[in-house]
């Protein structure tokens, strides 16, 4: 869903997918390379803008690479939930150096949703990492696999379950 509003949401610019590098075993199992991996054997269309890069790994970074590259304005997509605080750290710190956040000064910044999600829904409209994780630490594939692309393979979606109850 979050993928789809970006790729419309950028119209013919190109448009970039950072992922989150913290790992722990409650909220963030994978490691980073297969998060990665994972995000673009799931979303083959988009894959070319899940980018790997470890420098990237807050915010601040993405709006510096992002404002290193030339672009003057920047749009974010993210949960419902998260627009208030990324827009309000975007804009308190557009313009302004420092090491904490770096420097980059665009002309416009805005932080839109990428929809409501449905938790009583069925199936991936209703999914979250929550119930992933909770299907992986009660060895139930079958309930794991509901909150996976119709497109990743059994394989891997065992490699997928495996690599999450691994890292739990």
């Amino acid at each position: 869903k979050l993928l789809e509003v970006l790729s419309d949401k950028s119209g013919k610019n190109p448009y970039r997918v950072y992922l989150s590098q913290t790992i722990d075993k409650k909220k963030n199992p994978l490691a980073y390379i297969d998060k990665l991996k994972a995000a673009r054997k799931m979303f083959p269309k988009h894959s070319r803008f899940i980018l790997l890069n470890k420098d990237i790994k807050t915010i601040f970074d993405a709006a510096n690479a992002i404002y290193n590259e030339g672009f003057t304005s920047i749009v974010m997509v993210v949960g419902s939930d998260r627009i208030t605080e990324f827009q309000s750290l975007l804009t308190k710190y557009n313009g302004k150096t420092g090491q904490r956040y770096g420097f980059y000064k665009f002309k416009s910044i805005e932080v839109v949703s990428a929809g409501q999600r449905d938790p009583d829904s069925e199936g991936v409209a209703g999914m979250s990492s929550s119930k992933m994780k909770e299907a992986a630490s009660t060895n139930d594939f079958a309930g794991f696999t509901k909150g996976l692309p119709k497109n990743f393979t059994n394989k891997d979606s065992k490699d997928l379950f495996n690599a999450v109850r691994s890292g739990m």
